[in-house]
């Protein structure tokens, strides 16, 4: 079972959360309504995967701090990004980072299980890194 930590407003983790739970390898174990309680959570949970808003509360602050946290993890976290409906954050930091990511558009709900599924793989295989 991969377990998946969200990162977003309240309203917007409730409508992801069914997303993710849909079938049976994926759990929601938490969710943070920015990137500073979710880099925390994230260091004590240790989610195989990491599904952040980009228009989450204070991303221009500390979306790339939370990238760079949950990717220097052992082992990593996989990283979603979910582009929102609202106004996301400039795409140059989604750039500036660097790791594995996959970019999810808002209503895009096979992109979103492919993401998951194709981390899963990664992390079953033991190499978060690994293409698929």
């Amino acid at each position: 079972m991969m377990t998946v930590l969200i990162v977003a407003e309240d309203a917007v983790a409730a409508a992801l959360r069914p997303l993710v739970q849909d079938g049976p390898h994926f759990r929601v174990i938490s969710h943070a309504d920015g990137p500073a309680q979710a880099l925390a959570l994230a260091r004590v949970l240790l989610p195989d995967i990491v599904l952040i808003d980009s228009a989450v509360p204070g991303a221009e602050q500390g979306l790339g701090t939370l990238f760079q946290g949950v990717r220097g993890l052992l082992p990593p976290s996989g990283v979603i990004w979910h582009l929102s409906s609202k106004a996301p954050v400039a795409s140059a930091l989604l750039e500036d980072v660097d790791g594995s990511v996959h970019a999810v558009r808002h209503s895009d709900q096979a992109a979103l299980r492919a993401a998951l599924v194709s981390i899963g793989r990664r992390r079953a295989s033991c190499d978060p890194d690994q293409p698929a």
